[in-house]
């Protein structure tokens, strides 16, 4: 059973914002190699529900959750706040948390990124989160295992971007994506302007198949870090 005491917001709190955070894992990522994706993975699920550095410990299985509604994870209140949600299909793990987006730079989900790299030295990673400040806040992470990587946040329009690590083109190229863009993609755009959103498609689509009518995702009620904690509240149920 989580563990409430931690947390300064009822368990019934609005959450008042609208966001996204997916890290997706592909294990020794070959174009088109694999089609269609097996089965969900439940008791792998639950390890890597286990291994997030948002996540103290794991308690309950929920009902499973289709992998097309993963856009619309039922994050209404604070309790919906104790869920994650992993698919692992094969070769491929997919990670949807909130705590992955925080209004203070997106340490956790750049963190998360890292320890996936650490912890599968072979794998893609490909990550994004975005919050609604009637300005939309948003971070990309893409690692390739031959090296290439980037890095960028910042809010959409704005010039102020943090950028990190190689280029746009160098992930494309690692990725092999640039069949899988519109023709009039601009690598040249400012960051601000950037279509990160296209390039995290067109890497997922280079690797995997992306159909999802099938797929199913494991939920879970976890036990937060108290970092975790802090970080959501500020994020998600603060004014």
């Amino acid at each position: 059973m989580t563990d409430n005491s931690m947390w300064e917001h009822p368990a019934n709190a609005l959450i008042l914002r609208h966001g996204g955070y997916t890290l997706t894992v592909i294990d020794n990522p070959t174009p088109h190699a694999f089609s269609p994706l097996p089965p969900n993975d439940r008791t792998r699920a639950r390890q890597v529900a286990e291994s997030l550095l948002t996540v103290e410990s794991v308690g309950a299985e929920l009902d499973p959750l289709p992998a097309t509604d993963i856009d619309v994870a039922p994050h209404h209140t604070r309790s919906d706040l104790e869920q994650v949600h992993i698919g692992c299909w094969g070769p491929v793990t997919e990670i949807t948390d909130a705590a992955l987006a925080d209004r203070t730079g997106f340490f956790s989900l750049r963190d998360q990124a890292e320890e996936l790299a650490k912890a599968y030295p072979n794998a893609a990673i490909l990550g994004s989160a975005w919050i609604d400040f009637s300005i939309a806040y948003s971070a990309y992470v893409f690692i390739h295992p031959s090296g290439p990587r980037l890095w960028a946040d910042g809010y959409s329009g704005e010039g102020d971007w943090d950028v990190r690590d190689d280029s746009v083109s160098d992930v494309i190229a690692a990725f092999d994506a640039a069949a899988d863009l519109d023709s009039g993609f601009a690598y040249d755009a400012e960051p601000g302007h950037m279509q990160y959103d296209a390039v995290q498609e067109a890497c997922l689509s280079a690797l995997m198949p992306r159909e999802r009518r099938e797929l199913m995702l494991s939920s879970f009620r976890v036990t937060r870090t108290q970092e975790a904690i802090d970080d959501l509240e500020e994020t998600w149920l603060d004014e």
